[in-house]
């Protein structure tokens, strides 16, 4: 039987964002639209049939929900966009998708008059996530497994309270990824804080002290597994990457040598990312990646960086994922966080985390 290549496919199911058509980030209230997901997912359903069709294996997704702080301050619930298109996610469900969260530190300033990416204030941070947590298990009628946090960011705060909270995986890690945060697009005076210097491509268990890495000798290790998403250090990739950061670094700190493509990309870009990843041994076997529902928007404008996103690349990124893998020798499996933490169970005698 050959080796199984186990993808992950996130979306991160966020409102429209400025420059896909969406609300812009100086405003306390905004009127923000959903078109990503109401037009979006569909879409993105018929897709995935027809990657089944096509390739003899129908991709599962898992769908991560805002439930957090802005959702509250907004909506009047943190899990608003949870129960507000709850039929859609039930129906998700129901096709064996995975339904899990994606919070958000955004948090409103009204000196700056803008929301902006809170990474320094550590009790906000820890009640943003208790209260997305908390509302979310309430709305949704159970507590969420999987995480992927806003931006991918994470510190020792995020992680611990993941962790505190009963979150069993994540798949925020990116590994090399590095901005050191500025003014981002849309109105806002700070965003794009990230940093996964020194972590590794095979899944872990964050160390208490760094969660960028696992646990070593004589340190507490987290109870909760983190599985990294695929980077590269392509110089073309991390070019492009480059151009779309400007503005986005604290002075003195240079970009990490490694960047993220989404599979919505260009085919020719994402390409490299399938060809590396097959060849890089230490991330087995799970490949993790992610996009946004408003990429897969018909009529939208150009990406940051010069090269669109959209719904047809997708399709023509997992077909050639599928297909690569397969001239390899290797099966594939669309697999949930559940599933992929299911995996990790049976491969470590240690059992659950925690």
């Amino acid at each position: 039987m050959p080796d199984i290549l186990m993808i992950i496919l996130g979306c991160d199911c966020d409102p429209d964002r400025p420059r896909y058509g969406g609300a812009r980030y100086d405003s306390h209230r905004p009127a923000l639209t959903w078109r990503g997901l109401t037009e979006g997912i569909p879409a993105l359903e018929e897709r995935l049939r027809r990657v089944g069709t096509i390739a003899g294996v129908t991709p599962k997704a898992v769908f991560f929900l805002r439930s957090d702080i802005q959702m509250q301050e907004i909506y009047g619930s943190a899990a608003w966009p949870v129960v507000q298109f709850q039929e859609m996610w039930h129906r998700l469900e129901g096709q064996g998708h995975e339904i899990a969260w994606h919070p958000h530190v955004w948090r409103w300033s009204d000196q700056w008059g803008c929301w902006f990416q809170e990474t320094k204030d550590s009790p906000w941070i820890a009640e943003c996530l208790e209260v997305g947590y908390s509302d979310f298990a309430k709305r949704f009628g159970s507590n969420p497994v999987t995480c992927h946090m806003g931006w991918t960011f994470h510190n020792n705060c995020t992680m611990q309270k993941l962790a505190e909270l009963g979150v069993k995986i994540d798949f925020s890690a990116s590994p090399g990824v590095h901005f050191g945060g500025g003014p981002g697009d849309g109105g806002t005076v700070f965003d794009n804080r990230i940093d996964w210097l020194e972590t590794p491509f095979e899944w872990y268990r964050p160390s208490e002290s760094d969660y960028r890495r696992p646990a070593r000798a004589g340190e507490k290790e987290l109870a909760i597994i983190e599985v990294p998403k695929f980077t590269s250090e392509s110089g073309v990739l991390r070019r492009l990457k480059d151009i779309a950061a400007r503005g986005k670094r604290t002075p003195g700190h240079e970009a990490g040598a490694a960047v993220f493509l989404q599979v919505t990309a260009l085919p020719v870009l994402y390409g490299t990312i399938i060809k590396q990843r097959l060849q890089r041994k230490e991330a087995e076997p799970f490949f993790a990646t992610y996009f946004h529902p408003d990429e897969l928007l018909g009529g939208k404008q150009h990406s940051s960086v010069g090269f669109l996103y959209s719904l047809d690349h997708l399709e023509k990124n997992l077909l050639r994922l599928i297909d690569s893998a397969r001239k390899k020798g290797r099966d594939v499996a669309f697999v949930t966080g559940v599933e992929a933490l299911k995996y990790i169970q049976r491969l470590d005698t240690r059992g659950t985390p925690g």
